[in-house]
């Protein structure tokens, strides 16, 4: 299938936007979301805090929103009345008939928008930096539109949070995000009728506002071929995103069968991703941040487990050694006078059947204890006593 430049194939459409695979592992997530759910409220404990971590993010939501509709600018018919009319026409195209709310938010230079949803209204964030590059009524603006919208009209913000638990899950939680998004870039390209145009806007993400409109797609596309290896699956396991040369591939293969096909990954990485939290936690700086946490938490448990280990031996020592010492009693008792090795005091019809071993591989040996009778050393703890003295 090769389609013209510009335009999309007739077989996209409105009920055709969402992948497939994204029902698939939604699926999945739901059962996993289900089971945890169910657990934490057997246990109503779990529960509890499940609530109370509910009605912490609620209430940094309403904050955000807040920041929102106290600095961003809010898009009307009189505000920004172009790039008003252009959401409203995605919006149509689409297909959503609650008209969310659309902002535009000044975010320092960062490239980036997203949709959100709090107390039943629904709200679109454009980043100022998108609508400087390209202008308020430009196809590639729609197809940043449009990607938000995805995510409305597929109601994927409600979905986050009723599957929450298993989006947290390794591997499947990361899959059904990186789903999700795909399927939103899907709607972005429809929305803006322009295919060019929607990866115009892909490359920009990733080469900045000046020089990503120049860039080549089909070779930035091909860095998601030929980059492969162990920690580049590794990263795409866990990111809750398709990786922008991938998203730069999947546009492309709507007019171009050449693009259409999946790239094998490192087996290796499946199993450093499956012990890789999913979620916002998983993929980059998220994995980084995992990665060091856990190195910390080795940190303080090997130190703490060595101590307990030590501590152990010690004190199976020491019972060795009363052991020992008993049997050197009991011997100096039937024989009038202390053993002079340990040999006097293992055998048949001696004190000790065998000799106790140190767990720490030390050999134990007699000594005269200076009141006439001996005392018991080992070669790695010395005279050993538990509990140790003060």
């Amino acid at each position: 299938m090769n389609t013209p430049a510009s335009t999309l194939p007739s077989s996209l459409t409105v009920g055709t936007l969402n992948l497939p695979k994204e029902k698939t592992y939604h699926t999945f997530v739901l059962i996993i979301s289900l089971l945890i759910w169910l657990v934490l409220a057997v246990t109503i404990i779990g529960l509890l805090y499940a609530a109370l971590l509910a009605f912490l993010i609620w209430l940094g939501h309403g904050l955000l929103i807040a920041h929102l509709k106290s600095e961003a600018v809010r898009v009307d018919e009189k505000q920004l009345p172009q790039l008003h009319a252009a959401f409203l026409s995605a919006c149509q195209k689409l297909g959503v008939t609650k008209i969310p709310q659309l902002y535009v938010l000044q975010a320092g230079g960062a490239l980036n928008a997203f949709a959100t949803k709090f107390s039943g209204r629904t709200f679109v964030v454009v980043y100022s930096d998108f609508l400087e590059a390209f202008g308020p009524d430009s196809p590639e603006l729609r197809f940043i539109l449009g990607h938000e919208l995805g995510h409305i009209k597929s109601n994927h913000i409600w979905k986050r949070t009723l599957l929450a638990p298993g989006i947290f899950a390794p591997l499947i939680g990361p899959a059904y995000l990186r789903a999700c998004e795909a399927s939103c870039d899907r709607y972005g390209a429809f929305a803006a009728e322009n295919l060019d145009a929607a990866l115009r806007a892909m490359l920009t993400l990733s080469g900045g506002k000046q020089q990503g409109r120049t860039l080549d797609p089909a070779a930035f596309a091909s860095q998601h071929t030929q980059e492969r290896g162990f920690f580049i699956s590794w990263h795409e396991l866990t990111s809750p995103y398709p990786t922008l040369s991938q998203r730069t591939k999947n546009l492309l293969a709507l007019r171009d069968d050449q693009f259409a096909f999946k790239v094998g990954r490192n087996p290796f990485a499946y199993l450093f991703a499956f012990f890789t939290p999913g979620g916002r936690l998983g993929g980059g700086a998220g994995a980084l941040v995992f990665i060091v946490i856990i190195g910390l938490l080795a940190a303080m448990a090997i130190p703490a487990f060595n101590k307990v280990r030590q501590t152990s031996r010690l004190k199976m020592c020491a019972y060795n050694e009363r052991t020992i010492s008993a049997a050197a009693q009991q011997f100096t008792v039937d024989q009038g006078h202390p053993p002079t090795e340990l040999d006097d005091l293992i055998g048949p019809g001696k004190p000790l059947g065998e000799l106790p071993k140190c767990p720490s591989g030390g050999t134990y040996s007699l000594e005269p204890d200076g009141q006439g009778g001996v005392k018991v050393i080992c070669s790695v703890h010395g005279e050993a006593t538990w509990p140790p003295s003060p």
